[in-house]
């Protein structure tokens, strides 16, 4: 049992090394592309809703980063396996399908890791969150990286033609990152509308970082099923209903 976990953990590794350290030496500026827009909306928040709303914005910008870092992994994903030919070598060896996602979802959050760090050290100074509060911030993230990783490594298993790799990314961090209450509360959508919110798995992880930084009141025990809940069934269909075989 030992062996496997940790044959499954080097896999996992090495993956993300290759796939995301080595790339990331080779072009640094590619951290750009995940936190300029985060950053933007930022400063215009900032500029337009003073301090207040400045920890809504970088609330949105912690969401945000990880969604555009890991939803990239449906255009990477499809394109190992449609032009590169790569993921043949991991379907034919031991590697089981979540450890493949893992290396994977690993090596794209390699490119929004610093974005995702300096948001997340600036929301939990001006806020002085506690101990508590770091914890529950940390949580939020990391399933909110997991659920995502594995909705975009799903819908790359449907790819059939390299003219569809770049397509669905960019609408799905649209989706994900700014149409649900991301960088806005909650409580200004109107409760008719509110329940596509919930549609959202964002509107939940966001939701309870607010909640976790005390600019939003709620039980945090509603946003933790609901993020827990959409990670498992999303961890489900990338790891058991993926087309794994038929690469």
């Amino acid at each position: 049992m030992s062996n496997k976990f940790t044959d499954g953990l080097k896999t996992v590794l090495a993956i993300s090394w290759f796939n995301g350290i080595v790339n990331l030496k080779r072009s640094p500026l590619s951290v750009l592309n995940f936190v300029l827009t985060p950053f933007s909306i930022l400063f215009f928040i900032f500029i337009f809703g003073g301090p207040r709303a400045t920890t809504y914005g970088l609330v949105g910008g912690v969401i945000s980063t990880i969604v555009s870092s890991s939803i990239i992994i449906e255009t990477d994903a499809a394109f190992i396996r449609l032009i590169l030919k790569v993921q043949d070598m991991f379907v034919a060896s031991p590697c089981t399908p979540l450890t493949y996602v893992a290396g994977l979802a690993l090596s794209e959050l390699m490119n929004g890791l610093p974005g995702i760090v300096i948001f997340l050290a600036l929301l939990t100074h001006f806020n002085h969150v506690g101990v508590l509060g770091d914890a529950l911030i940390v949580f939020s993230a990391a399933l909110t990286w997991a659920s995502i990783s594995s909705l975009g490594f799903f819908i790359s298993t449907f790819a059939r033609d390299p003219r569809d790799l770049w397509v669905y990314s960019p609408i799905l961090t649209v989706m994900l990152s700014f149409l649900p209450p991301v960088y806005y509360p909650l409580s200004v959508i109107p409760n008719w509308v509110r329940p596509l919110a919930y549609l959202a798995p964002t509107t939940y992880s966001a939701e309870l970082i607010r909640i976790a930084s005390g600019i939003s009141k709620g039980d945090p025990a509603l946003y933790v099923a609901g993020i827990l809940a959409y990670t498992f069934i999303l961890i489900y269909f990338a790891g058991k209903r993926m087309r794994w075989r038929e690469a």
